[in-house]
């Protein structure tokens, strides 16, 4: 019950949160994997981050650069009984996955990655995520297709666009191409998925 007043109070105020059938995805692949140590890039308000939780075992560490997201977030956990098996990190994700990177006790750490963060810096936290990630650890990626401008679903995007469109393109086609993975499949609704396994 927590969850559709979140997730309805988000959606009012236009706070972003995962649209309704990549949620259901989301809880296929962690259902179907049942991660002990998931990372989460952009917690917004918890709505994705509880469906983790709440279809595992595991215990979440998730990132978020809004402070009043955080607060709010926090308090979402904390009212659904969650915190236990929550750390929130208040922080730019680039900063954070680089130092995480950066310190031995996380290499080969985390066996589920949700990446939900800022698109546009996709390209530039992937590596550091993939080192983070354990051998048959899965990863899913989530906005891939952005609004469809990046598959031509929808006509050319708006000037305001263009940038972060043409960075997803790139991003889509080097991933899909990497050596350390294997499985990769892009999932085509609402927003656009991709989902892969670390070799």
């Amino acid at each position: 019950m927590e969850e559709l007043y979140i997730k309805d109070s988000a959606t009012h105020r236009g706070v972003p949160i995962i649209r309704d059938e990549s949620h259901e995805i989301l809880i296929e692949y962690i259902k179907k994997t049942n991660p002990k140590h998931i990372l989460e890039i952009g917690t917004a308000v918890g709505y994705s981050g509880m469906a983790i939780i709440k279809n595992c075992s595991g215990k979440l560490i998730t990132i978020e650069h809004n402070s009043n997201l955080v607060k709010e977030a926090t308090q979402n956990f904390k009212d659904a009984g969650l915190s236990e098996r929550v750390q929130i990190i208040n922080d730019d994700c680039l900063v954070q996955v680089a130092l995480m990177v950066a310190d031995d006790k996380y290499n080969e750490y985390f066996d589920f990655i949700f990446l939900d963060g800022p698109k546009a810096q996709y390209q530039n936290m992937i590596d550091g995520l993939m080192m983070l990630l354990k051998s048959g650890g899965t990863i899913l990626i989530d906005n891939v297709l952005f609004r469809g401008y990046v598959d031509g679903s929808v006509k050319a995007p708006t000037k305001r666009f263009k940038t972060i469109t043409k960075r997803l393109k790139s991003f889509i086609d080097d991933f899909m191409n990497r050596t350390d993975i294997k499985n990769a499949k892009l999932i085509e609704l609402e927003d656009g998925m991709i989902v892969a396994t670390k070799v």
